[in-house]
């Protein structure tokens, strides 16, 4: 094995996309909860997704990642600022480390406060951009696993609190997925 394959003892083990998802299902629900009142962030994705290029591939079920997406806008600058302090403290209460932060003038056009972490095996990004034009106050956060290779016969997975869970998918077991009680019932 030459140095470059050599695992770095370090590094923490990624994990299967599988195994991150749980941890993820209870990590963006605390995110949501510390988001303050005005808030309408929503899980935009919260699933295993492809490292590849659609485009490029079509196997995109052999190299794949955990990801968690919350996104949403805030009415003011006070508000959406508010959340990301709230999610400052909390990361670093919880033991995230913080690798990288940002902040710009409320009123400036594009990035207004982005945040970068790690915990083990997960990178997660925290942005509050200030569209001018619109005077949008868009505020997201994003968490990934790393990818990982998988066979060929791989099928991803999503959680509950995904919004595509149980939309048929070649993919995805959407197949298990509608059968599965919490989808009783769900439109």
């Amino acid at each position: 094995m030459s140095e470059a394959e050599t695992p770095d003892p370090s590094e923490p083990s990624p994990r299967p996309a599988a195994e991150v998802l749980p941890e993820l299902e209870t990590i963006l629900p605390d995110l949501l909860t510390l988001s303050g009142e005005g808030s309408l962030l929503a899980v935009q994705q919260l699933k295993e997704e492809s490292c590849l290029d659609p485009l490029q591939e079509h196997n995109w079920n052999t190299r794949t990642r955990a990801l968690g997406w919350l996104v949403g806008r805030y009415a003011d600058h006070e508000s959406a600022q508010g959340a990301m302090n709230a999610w400052k403290s909390h990361l670093e209460t919880v033991g995230w480390v913080r690798d990288e932060e940002l902040r710009n003038e409320p009123e400036t056009n594009g990035d207004v406060h982005v945040m970068r972490y790690h915990n083990a095996d997960l990178q997660l990004s925290a942005r509050y951009d200030h569209a001018e034009l619109t005077s949008s106050r868009n505020v997201s956060v994003v968490i990934t696993s790393p990818c990982l290779k998988n066979p060929d016969n791989h099928r991803m997975t999503r959680s509950k609190l995904d919004p595509d869970y149980g939309v048929s998918s070649k993919y995805y077991d959407s197949d298990a997925e509608k059968a599965d009680p919490a989808q009783a019932g769900a439109p």
